[in-house]
């Protein structure tokens, strides 16, 4: 009875899987710091109003949401959110641009900052299963 329990619970919650959610994460950044790059490249184009991605926060929200059955008519249908791609609230120049050079650089240094720990991450926990598997080269 408890191997049925087990297997009835493995295949209705696999876990995270943790390299995959690395790649993903590492895919994110990559798009931001493509997005956040052009708004720098933009910066005095008449009119650019710079973008952004939806947050990973948000991105993996979307994509692990679980959606609610509705058993009953008079029930609510359940809804979803996507994040928007353009900012808003922003000064504009006399040119009509809305980039701030500095603000925009300050981003790319997290963006960096945060792809330098995620590749971090992956490494450790890639020495990690090495060392598990008893080849380690240390």
């Amino acid at each position: 009875m408890l191997e049925a329990l087990s297997s009835q619970m493995s295949q209705a919650h696999s876990g995270t899987d943790v390299l995959d959610l690395a790649g993903r994460r590492l895919q994110w950044l990559q798009n931001r710091e493509s997005v956040l790059a052009g708004n720098v490249a933009n910066a005095n184009t008449p009119g650019y109003a710079p973008k952004d991605i939806a947050s990973f926060q948000g991105v993996l929200q979307n994509q692990m949401a679980m959606t609610l059955a509705q058993t009953a008519p008079g029930h609510l249908a359940g809804r979803s959110t996507a994040g928007s791609a353009t900012r808003t609230g922003t000064s504009t120049s006399l040119d009509g641009n809305q980039v701030n050079i500095e603000g925009e650089l300050e981003k790319i240094a997290d963006t960096n900052d945060q792809q330098r720990l995620a590749t971090n991450t992956y490494s450790v926990y890639m020495s990690m299963y090495s060392i598990a598997l008893g080849s380690s080269s240390s």
